[in-house]
């Protein structure tokens, strides 16, 4: 199984993002057998769109074939896109990359059914204005 984690830096002792669309990395993981087996950085192209980075973000990574994405926060544009794409959304709660692929490999992140509020993170930040 292929995951990917929305990430602050480009490997996977970093910290989650807090931003699905605007996050500076990609962290992308092919678990087997429950251990993560390969890890490639991908550098988010969108983190300085004025507008679809949410979109352009699932695309990217839509083109890695990921089955899930872990992230802070997913504004609704993003959360439809993968949701088209059958890629499953779960809410970090890891304090590294890492913390998090091995909380989702055993079971024990909330997936997500809804998308966040365009704009807020977990931790209340508010984006570009968006109140």
């Amino acid at each position: 199984m292929k995951i990917a984690v929305s990430s602050t830096g480009n490997n996977i002792e970093s910290q989650p993002s807090p931003f699905f669309g605007r996050c500076p990395y990609f962290i992308i993981l092919d678990i087997e057998n429950n251990e993560i087996k390969n890890i490639k950085a991908i550098k988010n192209e969108a983190v300085m769109q004025p507008g679809g980075a949410g979109v352009m973000s699932a695309q990217t990574i839509g083109n890695e074939k990921v089955e899930a994405v872990i992230s802070g926060s997913f504004g609704p544009r993003a959360f439809d896109v993968l949701n088209q794409l059958n890629i499953k959304t779960y809410k970090s709660k890891g304090k590294t990359v890492k913390e998090d692929a091995d909380l989702f490999i055993k079971g024990e992140l909330e997936e997500l059914k809804t998308p966040g509020i365009m704009g807020v993170a977990k931790q209340g930040f508010k984006r570009r204005g968006f109140n």
